[in-house]
């Protein structure tokens, strides 16, 4: 195989090209435009076109001789990839492929077709495969070829390459969903080149590693302030011929046809040579979710909606046996590809204890394999020495969330009835209804700076309503108030025919007076559910447990997964209880960082912050439209999560680093007082 060499074996370098293309351009030599387009000094633009002279390529405009160089790079087509599903952009995407939508009043794809035409670019080629009948007007409208991928629905992007392999040659290869504020593309290019970003956070994406010189050497998946692919690239002449030669060669090899292109590159990367192109926000956007279109253009959700009315409309009437489901909505979690700013999870943004990392230097080839059928469940006895809880009355979950939906399984009935906190949690009220019971509420109150449950109104409704559950969450998600052990025990003593289930989720980040042991000892109608996702930072581990009284515990024993969970995760969660330092420490720093943003926001007329005993606030904006202030802090990457306290816009907002809390408040403060984020800071 021949090797792809750098500099491709060119003949003129990238400044002469650069040059002679500005000169073809103009028709004449015009240094001042050379200068500013090329961007080079004046000096060095001087002696190039010294040197084209004397190479005969220019004269006062460029030469014929000239020109036949220039020649040698002219662009021949270029293939944009449009055969995909968009799974992130559902439900969208049933109804139109994401390449169609229309953004700022124009189709993704009509745009970048414009602009490839508008460039000199004539032969375009469409790889299409979902829905591509949608994309038949665009042979008449633009002269387009489409290229139908057979395969789009099992196999990945390099695919849609083979679909098209009798057109790469001198070819830019796009993304149909990249929206390019300013036009990109020119008819003559001198080198393979790939499109990249720069990211300084942490970014799932294929980043560059190691350059030599202008091309790209390595490229790994995922990392941190580095240049990461967009999707763009330009395949030279001797670029598609090494290309298509390993394409055909191992295109039915296992695995390559589930490969990206950048898989495929990677392999290659020795012989495949990219130059890199630096892309910037303001130049390109990527689209990957309906988030990120309308974070760019905010109408795009009356599009959206249009499109889905239209589109979708009503759905088939299910069968008989799926009837009585039909009309139940199920708890959807705030999804996000964002890794910083999450400020509207209640994510431990201070991380797990370093011991739990320690962890995964002792996994074994049979912690994989193998089930974990040991006598003895170690995470069990861990928690009961810590927490000085028989093991009996312990149970390990997958999360608290699954000991709350175990316990809902087995004790609800149709006809029964749930008491859950207003404003609360909703996904009691979904697992509720999913087993056709009834809602009650009662109130979290609030003074002027507290939030606060009403003890009187849980024990006046449960005597009205004799619920099948109480829920009692404490710390009190989403206003972070707490309720002491006192009412709580009277709750659990004055209603022994309702289960009261004490959800402390964010159990830790506040002081416990709850005598927990001697609640499940005396009562049987108590379970408690807590989670090391949240105090212990290890939401990804999903480990959970509850504990109630040794003689109801088998009765939720009767929903737990057949084997235990990840023994990897649960080795974490015994690590992360071993590390009281640790935690005590990062609890505190949490804490001075929470006092901060409070206090910071608190003196800002307008503004008031609940207190709170957990690692999130509440916080109230006076005469402003908090969807407004939600859309603010996400164009500067900070997510929150807004809640209805009896009609009143309330928004929660995680405590994170110092440094993103500071920014935070800022950009709040601006929002206020209606001055730009930079006049205050």
């Amino acid at each position: 195989m021949k090797r792809l060499k750098r500099g491709m074996d060119i003949e003129m370098n990238l400044a002469e090209f650069n040059v002679l293309y500005e000169v073809y351009k103009e028709g004449s030599v015009n240094y001042q435009n050379i200068v500013r387009n090329t961007g080079y000094e004046s000096e060095q633009v001087s002696k190039v076109i010294e040197g084209l002279r004397e190479k005969g390529w220019i004269e006062s405009g460029i030469t014929k001789k000239g020109y036949e160089e220039l020649e040698q790079y002219r662009v021949d087509n270029a293939i944009i990839m449009a055969a995909g599903f968009g799974i992130r952009s559902l439900p969208l995407s049933r109804v139109v492929p994401k390449g169609l939508f229309e953004v700022k009043g124009e189709v993704l794809i009509e745009r970048q077709i414009r602009q490839l035409k508008e460039a000199g670019i004539e032969q375009i080629i469409v790889v299409v495969g979902y829905l591509k009948e949608k994309f038949e007007y665009l042979k008449e409208k633009y002269q387009v070829i489409l290229v139908e991928n057979e395969d789009y629905f099992r196999y990945n992007n390099i695919s849609s390459l083979y679909a098209a392999k009798e057109y790469l040659k001198r070819s830019y290869i796009c993304c149909s969903d990249n929206y390019f504020s300013e036009n990109v593309f020119a008819d003559h290019v001198y080198d393979s080149y790939y499109a990249c970003k720069y990211t300084e956070e942490y970014a799932d994406e294929y980043c560059v590693t190691k350059m030599d010189g202008a091309y790209i050497q390595e490229i790994v998946k995922g990392g941190s302030n580095a240049w990461y692919t967009i999707g763009e690239a330009f395949f030279s002449a001797q670029f598609s011929e090494i290309f298509l030669n390993y394409l055909l060669k191992e295109y039915d090899e296992p695995g390559t046809k589930k490969m990206l292109m950048d898989d495929f590159h990677i392999r290659h990367i020795d012989e495949l040579k990219f130059r890199l192109v630096k892309y910037t926000d303001e130049i390109l956007q990527e689209f990957d979710t309906i988030t990120d279109v309308i974070a760019f253009d905010p109408q795009f959700v009356k599009y959206r909606d249009r499109l889905l009315a239209e589109g979708m409309g009503k759905p088939e009437k299910m069968p008989a046996l799926f009837g009585k489901y039909e009309e139940i909505e199920r708890y959807h979690s705030a999804i996000t590809d964002q890794h910083t700013g999450r400020l509207h999870l209640n994510e431990n943004a201070f991380g797990p204890s370093p011991k739990c990392l320690e962890v995964l230097h002792t996994i074994k080839r049979q912690d994989l394999y193998e089930y974990d059928m040991a006598t003895k469940d170690f995470l069990t006895e861990e928690i009961s020495r810590q927490l000085s809880i028989p093991e009996d009355d312990i149970y390990i979950h997958n999360g608290s969330a699954e000991v709350i939906k175990s316990v809902f399984s087995i004790m609800l009935e149709r006809g029964d009835c749930i008491l859950m906190p207003d404003p609360g949690w909703t996904y009691y009220s979904s697992l509720a209804r999913e087993k056709f019971c009834d809602v009650y509420h009662y109130q979290v109150l609030k003074d002027d700076y507290t939030y606060y449950m009403d003890v009187e109104g849980i024990l006046l409704k449960a005597g009205q309503y004799h619920p099948r559950i109480i829920v009692i969450t404490t710390p009190h998600n989403p206003t972070g108030c707490r309720l002491d052990g006192r009412a709580i025990e009277m709750i659990v003593k004055r209603n022994p025919d309702s289960l009261v289930l004490l959800d402390q989720a964010y159990w830790g980040f506040s002081e416990e007076d709850v005598d927990v042991r001697r609640l499940v000892e005396t009562y049987p109608n108590i379970l408690i559910s807590r989670t090391f996702s949240k105090y212990y930072g290890l939401a990804n581990m999903r480990v959970g447990y509850g504990f109630c009284n040794v003689k109801v515990k088998h009765i939720f024993g009767l929903d737990l997964p057949l084997f235990r969970e990840s023994v990897i995760s649960r080795r974490m969660a015994a690590a992360a209880l071993r590390d009281k330092a640790y935690y005590e420490e990062m609890n505190r720093e949490m804490c001075r960082v929470k006092t901060w943003f409070m206090d910071t926001l608190n003196r800002v007329p307008g503004i008031r912050v609940f207190q709170s005993d957990s690692n999130f606030v509440a916080v109230r904006v006076e005469n402003k439209d908090l969807r407004d202030l939600r859309d603010v802090l996400r164009e500067n990457n900070l997510l929150i999560r807004l809640f209805e306290d009896h009609g009143e816009p309330v928004a929660r907002i995680a405590i994170g680093l110092r440094e993103e809390m500071e920014k935070t408040a800022g950009i709040i403060e601006a929002f206020v007082k209606g001055v730009k984020e930079k006049e205050i800071c």
